[in-house]
């Protein structure tokens, strides 16, 4: 009697799942089609002009350039000069197809390139940071890390690392100006460093 009951109902559950597979396969091969449609579109449209694109204002006059002879610093500091020569745009919120889509195929490899170089800044600007706090110029570090929020860098530590040393100096209020600069940036990072700051600022 029971082995008649459990039959049918585990025949139906391989009916309801062979039926939700299927689905799932359709749907996903429905995002495939979308995706490689996209692409090709994509592939098609024509370089555009990018000169009006935001990019990044970068210079050496607010950074301790030259100013001491660490070997890590001056090697931070070779590749700050070089990033100083190029142009520097922020693209990550944008997908390949996105940018082939809104500046043409043809300028997507340099557009790479000028992504590349801002989150190379990024990068740097946070390691010089830190190689001048471990050779205790905390003052000239906390000049980098200010500057890096001037052209708000999308570098959660680099906020977190000001914040750190404004409580260190007992300078506390200060993390309120973090807080404007962040709460200005993408919605996605707010989220993400917000909570953080404000935590900073309580403890302090």
């Amino acid at each position: 009697m029971k082995i008649s009951i459990i039959l049918p109902l585990f025949l139906a559950f391989l009916a309801v799942y062979a039926m939700k597979r299927r689905h799932q396969d359709i749907a996903q091969k429905k995002v495939t089609e979308d995706f490689f449609e996209r692409e090709r579109q994509a592939n098609s449209v024509r370089k555009k002009d990018i000169s009006h694109l935001d990019y990044l204002p970068f210079s050496l006059a607010a950074l301790p350039i030259g100013k001491y002879t660490d070997e890590q610093l001056l090697t931070h500091e070779e590749s700050l000069k070089q990033l100083a020569d190029k142009k520097l745009l922020n693209l990550s919120s944008y997908s390949n197809t996105d940018l082939k889509l809104m500046y043409g195929a043809p300028n997507f490899p340099i557009l790479s390139e000028y992504d590349d170089n801002y989150h190379t800044l990024a990068s740097t600007l946070l390691n010089y940071a830190t190689r001048l706090i471990e050779i205790e110029k905390k003052a000239d570090a906390i000049a980098v890390l200010e500057y890096a929020m001037t052209l708000s860098i999308d570098s959660s530590q680099i906020y977190l690392l000001l914040a750190n040393l404004y409580t260190e100096n007992h300078t506390p209020e200060k993390i309120q100006n973090i807080i404007a600069i962040v709460s200005s940036m993408d919605k996605a990072f707010q989220k993400l460093v917000l909570p953080k700051l404000e935590a900073c600022r309580i403890d302090g």
